[in-house]
């Protein structure tokens, strides 16, 4: 089941829709390459591999590389996305309303470190200690308040030898206020198998408002 409140969105924080779609596109396309990518060293040098959170270590190292790589070379992105760095933690901040963070994570929505203290705070919307180098930039950036943090998460299938999903997720007041699977918006239909952008996630109206619409009512 997956939470789409829009008092969570990303829209919601004030990121403009066109630089919403273009990041969300941007993002899914590089987890999706990251990971295929990985995959393929873990199968060439398994060895490489065997010690603990190695391959998710690998795999998050590489999508960002690629993610902020695809950054540099768009021009929308590149004066939108600020890369940011707290206590080995890489964060992207977009437009300066949101953080980004790109994570590993399983079925129900939960990140790498889900159970750390740190992710608790994160989870109860408590505010989160940055290094004074992130701070400073933020700063610079004229952010003075805390921002939301929204995760990109890869998801492997049970045997780990292929990607199953890449969400988008928020968490507040202990849980997942937010999610949204980037595999099914991006995934190929009617509407965009000839190149039609339509990428935006559907958005329901009230029949009863339509109603009243055409009745004057």
């Amino acid at each position: 089941m997956f939470h789409k409140s829009n008092d969570f969105s990303l829209e919601s924080q004030g990121v403009p829709n066109e630089l919403y779609v273009n990041f969300k596109r941007t993002a899914y396309s590089k987890v999706k390459e990251g990971v295929k990518s990985s995959l393929s060293d873990f199968k060439n040098d398994p060895g490489q591999f065997e010690f603990r959170s190695a391959k998710a270590i690998w795999i998050n190292s590489k999508v960002k590389k690629l993610f902020y790589s695809s950054v540099l070379f768009d021009n929308q992105l590149m004066k939108k996305v600020n890369h940011l760095k707290s206590h080995g933690v890489d964060y992207y901040s977009l437009d300066g309303k949101a953080l980004i963070c790109f994570k590993k994570m399983d079925e129900r929505g939960r990140i790498s470190g889900f159970y750390s203290k740190r992710f608790k705070e994160i989870m109860s919307g408590n505010i989160i200690h940055y290094s004074k180098v992130m701070l400073d930039n933020l700063y610079e950036m004229g952010i003075n308040k805390p921002l939301p943090i929204y995760y990109i998460g890869h998801i492997l299938d049970k045997t780990g030898n292929s990607l199953s999903d890449i969400r988008l997720v928020h968490y507040n007041n202990g849980g997942v206020a937010y999610e949204v699977s980037l595999e099914e918006i991006f995934k190929p239909n009617l509407f965009n198998l000839n190149g039609a952008d339509l990428l935006d996630e559907i958005k329901v109206t009230s029949k009863r408002k339509n109603h009243n619409k055409k009745t004057g009512n």
